[in-house]
């Protein structure tokens, strides 16, 4: 989960700035009155806009660096999807333009990247595509009052922060990373009821939120588990794999990253502890392979259903493939997704206001090419499509 690691890293580069700042820095005064012009700037933008019978909207992610092939495809679904508004006559009327902005997934991009939209007078984002941007972007959308729709961030404490920071006008469309472990929960207890069940956690954010939807979802279904924490990056589990042994457990869920559950599985392999691993998503990255020593095979995890096989993107995937667009990726039809998802609710609100339409999509569905999408009060998904995936000898192969 790059995403996650890359909020870590960026929330640790904040600290570290905020330690060293000194009296040189800028004053809260300075530092108010510099979001005002900001906000200024982008209510003056909008009304521009709406003079030239125009609604501006934008796409923020990697457009270029190490991640850039994410932001492309999330850059190719909004153009599309703009495109595909455009020939029905816009939104409300207006034409729809498109701007573009590259946050580079890190701290200060993402907040130069917001900026540079709100001023363009954007009302609605779809971005981005890593959680610190996106917490970093909605500290300026918020204020300035622009919608704003992660198609990719999986991670909860983008929308857990906004939501106590009383900003409404956040929302994702795509599940929550807890989500995939109520679904692992209720295969655990039908496929190992009869036998003890355990739920380790790296004591990361990720894989403690994980690790908590297991637990009580487990409880929630009458079956008892029995919990445990390691530290991250460790070279020997030996203290934690003479637990094990002791325990004799059947399932062992894992909720940490690909690294460390690569290097589990080998000690308990090397161990002999027969004993079924299953993990969340991060697994499908291929280094798994390699970190397990090649004693993956049998490992399950679980991973979102792939867009494309969705019967109402069936169209769409369609026109990618017949003029040369090349398949479809997840971020590709989410980002698709988010500029229906914002169309729609202008439409139903009969206007742009960012307020309005994160409270219309809280108390709405809206069909989109991800199918009928719904949000809780937090602006998450109420429900999210997860499949099963095993490694077998280096491959990790649909079930």
């Amino acid at each position: 989960m790059t995403v996650g690691r890359l909020f870590v890293a960026s929330l640790m580069s904040s600290l570290l700035l905020a330690a060293c700042a000194g009296p040189s820095g800028p004053t809260q005064a300075e530092i108010e009155a510099a979001a005002a012009k900001v906000n200024a700037n982008a209510v003056a933008a909008r009304a521009a806009a709406a003079d030239d019978n125009r609604v501006v909207i934008g796409v923020a992610g990697p457009m270029t660096g190490d991640l850039q092939q994410y932001g492309l495809e999330m850059r190719r679904g909004a153009e599309l999807a703009v495109a595909d508004l455009n020939a029905a006559g816009g939104i409300l009327g207006r034409k729809v333009v498109l701007e573009v902005a590259d946050d580079h997934c890190g701290k200060q991009d993402a907040e130069d990247a917001a900026k540079e939209l709100v001023q363009k007078g954007v009302v609605f984002v779809d971005g981005h595509f890593c959680s610190g941007s996106s917490i970093e972007g909605s500290d300026i959308y918020g204020p300035a009052e622009v919608l704003q729709i992660t198609p990719s961030v999986t991670n909860g404490l983008v929308t857990d922060i906004a939501f106590q920071r009383h900003i409404t006008t956040l929302l994702r469309v795509v599940g929550r990373d807890e989500m995939q472990g109520d679904f692992a929960a209720d295969w655990l207890a039908k496929a190992h009821a009869g036998g003890p069940i355990v739920v380790l956690s790296d004591n990361s954010a990720y894989g403690q939120g994980i690790a908590r939807h297991v637990r009580n979802r487990l409880e929630a279904l009458g079956v008892r588990s029995m919990v445990g924490e390691f530290v991250q990056g460790q070279t020997s589990y030996a203290n934690l794999i003479a637990k094990l042994k002791d325990l004799k457990p059947s399932a062992i869920y894992v909720a940490a990253y690909h690294d460390d559950i690569g290097r589990l599985t080998w000690s308990l392999r090397v161990a002999k502890i027969d004993v079924e691993i299953i993990g969340p998503d991060v697994l499908s990255n291929p280094e798994f392979w390699s970190f397990s020593q090649m004693r993956g095979s049998g490992v399950r995890f679980t991973n979102p259903a792939p867009a494309a096989e969705r019967p109402e993107a069936a169209d769409l995937v369609a026109r990618f493939r017949a003029d040369g667009r090349g398949e479809p990726t997840n971020e590709t039809l989410n980002a698709y997704a988010a500029v229906q998802v914002f169309a729609a609710a202008a439409e139903a609100t009969k206007g742009v206001d960012a307020k309005a339409i994160g409270a219309y999509l809280r108390q709405n569905s809206v069909k989109t090419v991800l199918g009928e999408l719904s949000w809780d009060d937090k602006g998450d998904l109420t429900h999210a499509d997860y499949i099963w995936y095993v490694w077998q000898d280096g491959l990790a192969l649909r079930q």
